[in-house]
C-alpha cells in the first residue's frame, strides 16, 4: 500500500458534477449503466437540502478527488439505535489498493461512532470477490442469510394502489 496523503471531506454544492461523474463510473463498474438516471438536477435537491437526505464523502489525493462514498441514516428497531447505510463506495481504478477505500470506510466509522450508530451496513455484489475480500479485511461480516428485497419503478405504484 502506498503512503498517500488521503484527505476525506464532505461534498459541497460545487462538487455536484464530480459526484455525477463518480456515480456514472460506479454504474459502469457495477455493470448497471442502463439503470443510471442520476443527473445534477435530480441530485441537488436531495444532497443539498436541510437536512440532507444523503451525504457524500470525497477522498482526495494531491487535491484531486479519487473516490467517493454515499451514505445516509437508517435505524434498527432491534438495536433501538440509529445506523448508517453505505449506498455506494467507489475508488477510481488506478487508486485501488492504495488505502483510499479504507480511508473512506474509516471516516464513515468515525461518523457512526460519533453519532452512536449501532451498525454500518451495505450491499456488495456476490461476484465482486475483490470487494468482498476488501470489506472482510476491514472487519465486515458478509451475511449469507440476508437477501436484498426491492420494489422499484412501476411496482411501487402497483403496490401503493392495490
Amino acid at each position: 500500500m502506498a503512503n498517500l496523503d488521503i484527505k476525506i471531506r464532505e461534498a459541497e454544492l460545487a462538487d455536484l458534477e464530480l459526484i455525477v461523474d463518480f456515480i456514472s463510473k460506479k454504474s459502469d463498474f457495477d455493470g448497471s449503466k442502463i439503470f443510471l438516471a442520476a443527473t445534477a438536477d435530480k441530485l441537488q435537491p436531495t444532497l443539498f437540502c436541510q437536512p440532507p437526505l444523503v451525504r457524500v464523502l470525497l477522498a482526495e489525493v494531491a487535491g484531486k478527488a479519487v473516490g467517493f462514498a454515499f451514505f445516509y441514516s437508517s435505524y434498527s428497531s432491534l438495536l433501538a439505535q440509529p445506523c448508517l447505510w453505505l449506498d455506494d463506495l467507489f475508488v477510481q481504478a488506478p487508486m485501488r489498493g492504495m488505502g483510499v477505500g479504507t480511508a473512506l470506510l474509516k471516516y464513515l466509522a468515525q461518523i457512526a461512532e460519533f453519532t452512536n450508530c449501532g451498525r454500518v451496513e451495505w450491499t456488495v455484489n456476490t461476484g465482486n470477490a475483490p470487494g468482498i475480500a476488501f470489506y472482510e479485511k476491514q472487519g465486515a461480516r458478509i451475511l449469507e442469510n440476508i437477501r436484498v428485497c426491492r420494489i422499484d419503478g412501476s411496482a411501487i405504484a402497483q403496490l401503493a394502489n392495490k
